[in-house]
């Protein structure tokens, strides 16, 4: 199979579980609500080189924000869902590195922080800061999810049977 053709069709396979495991399940709180999703989007920043994680980090979360009765959230989560796949580094042939591990943290950095400034355009700065103590159980969760996904699909060599290399 042509080597873009195969990653075309990773990411839209990846595209497709963040969007499930982002609508379902999913447990409201603040403006928004908890998921899963988002330890997908490291993952595959792990896995697929940059353009595609951010590719189906972005696409991902904004159509499970549409589909799931949160439009108003779609361009901020857009930005947000992008942005958190950089950090992460598809480079090496294991998905839990030590770099991909500590990236973790500022994945949730810029969830917190680009959430937060999406709130205070959309509803002003009243209640950002609960929002954001709020918001913390989201990347939090995320990285757990991460680290448990990423060590077991390095025990079966996941990355390798892709046949992408590094």
């Amino acid at each position: 199979m042509n080597k873009n053709l195969k990653l075309t069709v990773t990411a839209a396979l990846f595209t497709a579980m963040t969007l499930i495991l982002t609508m379902f399940p999913k447990i409201p709180i603040g403006n928004g609500y908890v998921h899963m999703g988002d330890s997908v989007i490291y993952l595959v920043a792990c896995i697929l080189p940059l353009p595609y994680a951010v590719f189906v980090g972005a696409l991902g979360g904004a159509l499970a924000d549409a589909l799931g009765g949160y439009v108003i959230w779609v361009i901020p989560t857009l930005v947000v869902k992008a942005a958190i796949a950089l950090p992460f580094s598809s480079k090496n042939p294991q998905i839990l590195t030590k770099r991909n591990t500590v990236m973790v943290f500022l994945a949730g950095l810029i969830t917190i922080v680009g959430y937060s400034v999406a709130e205070i355009i959309l509803f002003g700065p009243a209640g950002v800061f609960s929002g954001m103590l709020m918001g913390l159980a989201q990347p939090i969760g995320s990285g757990i999810l991460f680290v448990i996904m990423a060590a077991a699909l390095d025990k079966v060599g996941f990355k390798g049977r892709l046949g992408f290399r590094a």
